[in-house]
């Protein structure tokens, strides 16, 4: 992360704990990361796997996702409050310095970072996501995603 410039980074895991790679446990990430000069911060509000009925009710967002899991996540990003108020913390952290998400998942489009980044870019941030040293792609908003006056929504 050092060398992409990475000074912060906001971990997105409902659980940030791993059985299978626990170098990238919470609280592994919080004793080696300030000592590369990195902060870590754990965004419980804008962990994954939101369901309807338990998270969030279903107020029609994003039914153009096939995922049911995908549909309540877009629709607890932008009617939550909790949710909200994370991203706009983003934000504030995102002016200041360059901010890395991360999550179990590698591959964005099969992540809710998608829609984190979504909502990101409505607001005028560019998004890279990071697969690896050598491969960097940057965020295009999700085929079913509008932004009207720097509002996102999913059709």
């Amino acid at each position: 992360m050092r060398e992409f410039g990475v000074e912060i980074l906001i971990d997105v895991r409902r659980w940030p704990k791993s059985r299978k790679h626990p170098h990238f446990s919470r609280e592994n990430l919080e004793k080696i990361l300030p000592s590369r000069g990195i902060s870590y911060i754990w965004e419980e509000a804008l962990g994954g796997y939101r369901r309807f009925g338990r998270d969030i009710e279903d107020h029609g967002i994003g039914k153009c996702f096939e995922s049911e899991g995908f549909r309540a996540y877009a629709n607890y990003i932008l009617k939550n409050r909790e949710a909200g108020e994370a991203l706009e913390r983003i934000l504030r952290l995102a002016g200041e310095k360059l901010v890395a998400i991360m999550c179990a998942e590698k591959l964005p489009w099969n992540c809710h970072r998608k829609i984190i980044s979504d909502w990101l870019v409505s607001k005028g941030y560019s998004v890279i996501h990071i697969l690896d040293r050598d491969h960097v792609i940057e965020h295009r908003l999700t085929s079913c995603a509008e932004v009207i006056n720097g509002t996102l929504n999913y059709k």
